[in-house]
């Protein structure tokens, strides 16, 4: 039998030494992969990990077969996580919002009752995990006091996160988010330095919103809730990024627990020009780091089996401020699921939007789809998606071997 490389081997070079990651296994050796080889040939522990395999291998269909089969192992009854939109309405206007357009409904008394008997009545686990959303979420803190007291009032455990701008976070605020909330993690989203911020957040009452979010973080941070800032860029942006993280590093006193990470705008990653601006957000970290910052890569390297990708493919929803039920927040209205007083009642829906076996063309033979969602029906697509995952997943697997090399001594033999 003739075998060759597995289209998930990813080869590349450090420091002048070859070596191979594979995308599937998560091992990294180094050496080179032969172009082909037959048993018996010297090359059988390779193929034995799979970095060689037969040349009439469908692998994603491997990939497919694998992965259903983990998920009928992992996947559990009951739903294990909540994005609730308290309010679909915002104190900003930001020019790239893909909410743009929908009606700024905000949830009734009536319907936050009834959504805390379906969250008592569908979670699964002594836990529960609940994520804030909007529109602007901090619009309704009194939602989330509502929602938060029902969980305690029952007697369930549970966990918060929040996607904020960060404008509305006060003293008040920090502390229901270190109490009551129990909020753990919160993702505040910026747009670079404040020539740029002013312009694309677009508030509706501009009150230095730029140095008052700032602060804000720092508070969060001192208050022990882990922090992520994320900015968002294209080419009109890119040119004050240094100016942003100057101020970022001083507007930012207690840096312990925030990371900080680049993300291009949609419009950009489904255009032609999307590689150039990846490729300046990979080379950001020396700057984030010398800004005392934690740099936080958008797309990562996976180090494990993704058995989930998402929130929709891992059993959560997305609780809308009318009661609506969708797969996850990115999703178009057409996409409902049901609601929170009959439920999930078109499970049918649910399972085919994360059918695995519904690869897209251009991601059957692509090396990195154990990392990136294996269903078609996800709305978020990026046109050179195959070439940003090497880049960045290269740069990865170097630091990993330099790091790997420090901690042995640059000893031969596997990686990873």
């Amino acid at each position: 039998m003739l075998y060759i490389p597995s289209q998930f081997a990813l080869p590349f070079e450090h420091n002048g030494k070859r070596y191979c990651f594979n995308n599937l296994t998560k091992q990294c050796i180094e050496g080179s992969v032969p172009v082909a080889a037959k048993a018996g040939e010297g090359f059988d522990e390779l193929i034995k990990a799979q970095f060689l395999v037969p040349a009439d291998k469908d692998e994603c269909a491997y990939y497919n077969q694998i992965s259903s089969l983990m998920r009928v192992y992992s996947r559990k009854k009951g739903i294990r996580g909540y994005t609730i939109l308290p309010t679909l309405g915002c104190n900003a206007r930001c020019v790239y919002c893909y909410e743009e357009g929908m009606q700024q409904v905000t949830m009734t008394p009536e319907i936050v009752e009834q959504a805390i008997r379906f969250i008592l009545d569908t979670h699964q686990g002594d836990r529960v995990k609940l994520s804030w959303f909007g529109g602007e979420p901090l619009l309704c803190p009194n939602i989330i006091d509502r929602i938060c007291e029902g969980m305690r009032d029952a007697g369930l455990e549970y966990k918060s996160s929040m996607i904020s701008n960060g404008s509305l976070i006060t003293p008040e605020i920090i502390g229901k988010m270190g109490g009551d909330w129990k909020l753990t993690h919160i993702q505040v989203s910026m747009d670079g330095a404040e020539a740029d911020y002013i312009p694309r957040k677009h508030y509706y009452n501009y009150q230095d919103q730029y140095r008052k979010v700032m602060e804000a973080v720092s508070a969060m941070s001192a208050a022990g809730i882990s922090v992520t800032v994320r900015c968002n860029v294209d080419e009109q942006n890119w040119g004050r990024i240094p100016q942003y993280l100057q101020d970022l590093s001083v507007g930012v006193a207690n840096k312990e627990k925030v990371s900080v990470y680049f993300a291009p705008l949609n419009a950009v990653r489904m255009s032609e020009n999307d590689l150039a601006l990846w490729t300046k957000l990979r080379d950001l970290r020396p700057l984030v780091e010398g800004a005392g910052f934690r740099f936080r890569p958008f797309l990562g390297l996976g180090t494990a089996f993704r058995t989930f990708h998402c929130m929709a493919d891992a059993g959560s929803v997305v609780v809308a401020p009318d009661g609506s039920l969708y797969p996850c927040e990115h999703c178009p209205p057409g996409s409902r699921l049901g609601d929170i007083w009959h439920g999930v009642t078109d499970e049918a829906a649910r399972r085919e939007f994360c059918r695995v076996d519904r690869t897209r063309e251009k991601c059957k033979t692509c090396s990195f789809l154990p990392d990136c969602t294996s269903f078609a029906a996800c709305p978020v697509q990026d046109t050179h998606c195959r070439e940003v995952h090497e880049m960045m997943a290269i740069d990865a697997l170097r630091r990993m071997v330099d790091r790997q090399e420090s901690e042995i001594g640059g000893e031969d033999g596997p990686i990873c």
